[in-house]
């Protein structure tokens, strides 16, 4: 039986769970004070090494980020708005009294799934139609494939590939089941897997920057033929707007979510400008103009140069991302316990209904 509603309907442990609790804030700041203090030492110790343009250039496509600014904030403002007003509507809060006395009824399971929670994740991403020796073979496969591309001295993002093809039909046939059974929660967590591994690639080139002393032109990642704005800018497109429509099914009860979707609306209008930029200007671009808006000897310009601003960027939009699907698989686990809980009492509660009343 599919539970499309499940992660959405358990409103009064979902907001109790969602909220910005002490562990999990706590947790979000120390990822943060390591990322800062990554790029702290890359600022002080580790400049890059890339075109700048010159003080007076750098504000001849002002109109641009501007431009860019308001188009993004104008759609995240209102779309923002529409889901608020969605959400307090009394037909949402209708469903979510309902989804309260549901809650009620099954207090005992739900106190049983709060105790489980770190296994959680476990109970609802577990595979369900691969066999575990298919994963045990893949495992062996994919290993036999690094070794092989390593000792053949591949590249780095052949050698990386080796290791992830022979994942993706596992990943297929896993994710079609997942959304059959829950719907939108499926694509959340595949953004969510996708955006863990874009930050990868991201951390690789604040690596290669270290170990090449800044020099950029040999630090683009593990997939360096993909650095370039056209790829940077459909990538981040698509995340920024998959996340406003996982906010329209999820944003009710996950405050994470809706922070995540804020920094990405900040990195589109730096990747907006950038395209731009890269695609009428392309001279411009090759002088300095990718820093961008918001990097050193960008439009605005901070500290922080291109590489090391991006990074920035990125542990802002999936560190939250990450948190907020922690949560909602939280929720999926409950209402499945809740599911199979009500599913268990159906028989006997229609038994006794049809059982004969003595007469007094």
């Amino acid at each position: 039986m599919a539970v499309r509603g499940t992660t959405q309907s358990l409103a009064p442990g979902a907001t109790r769970d969602g909220g910005v609790g002490v562990i999990r804030f706590a947790a979000f700041l120390s990822a943060l004070a390591v990322a800062g203090g990554i790029l702290t030492f890359g600022v002080m110790h580790i400049p890059v090494k890339m075109a700048v343009l010159p003080q007076g250039r750098r504000g001849e496509y002002t109109w641009v980020a501007l431009s860019g600014a308001v188009l993004v904030l104008a759609v995240t403002l209102t779309w923002v708005t529409i889901l608020r007003l969605r959400f307090l509507t009394p037909r949402h809060a209708n469903s979510s009294a309902g989804a309260t006395n549901a809650t009620n009824v099954d207090a005992a399971a739900t106190v049983a799934a709060t105790r489980s929670r770190l296994l959680a994740p476990l109970a609802v991403l577990r595979p369900e139609l691969v066999p575990a020796r298919v994963i045990v073979v893949t495992a062996l496969v994919a290993l036999s494939m690094v070794v092989g591309a390593a000792v053949m001295a591949w590249p780095s993002w052949a050698i990386v590939s080796a290791a992830v093809i022979p994942w993706i039909p596992l990943f297929f046939i896993e994710g079609i089941r997942k959304y059959r059974h829950y719907g939108l929660y499926a694509v959340f967590g595949a953004i969510t897997l996708l955006q863990i591994g874009h930050l990868g690639e991201h951390s690789v080139q604040v690596g290669q920057v270290f170990m090449t002393n800044g020099d950029l032109a040999r630090s683009h990642g593990v997939f360096g033929q993909l650095d370039f704005e056209t790829v940077h800018f459909t990538w981040d497109s698509i995340v920024w707007l998959g996340l406003g429509v996982l906010l329209a099914r999820f944003g009710g009860t996950n405050k994470w979510l809706w922070l995540s979707f804020v920094a990405a609306s900040f990195h589109e209008i730096e990747h907006l400008y950038l395209f731009f930029v890269y695609r009428a200007d392309p001279a411009f671009y090759a002088g300095g103009g990718l820093a961008g808006i918001m990097g050193r000897g960008g439009v605005v310009g901070s500290p922080l140069s291109r590489p090391y601003l991006h990074f920035a960027y990125n542990v802002l939009v999936i560190v939250p991302l990450v948190f907020a699907f922690w949560d909602q698989t939280v929720r999926v686990y409950r209402g499945d316990r809740a599911g199979a809980r009500r599913a268990s009492l159906q028989p006997a509660t229609a038994q006794t209904a049809m059982s004969p009343v003595s007469a007094t």
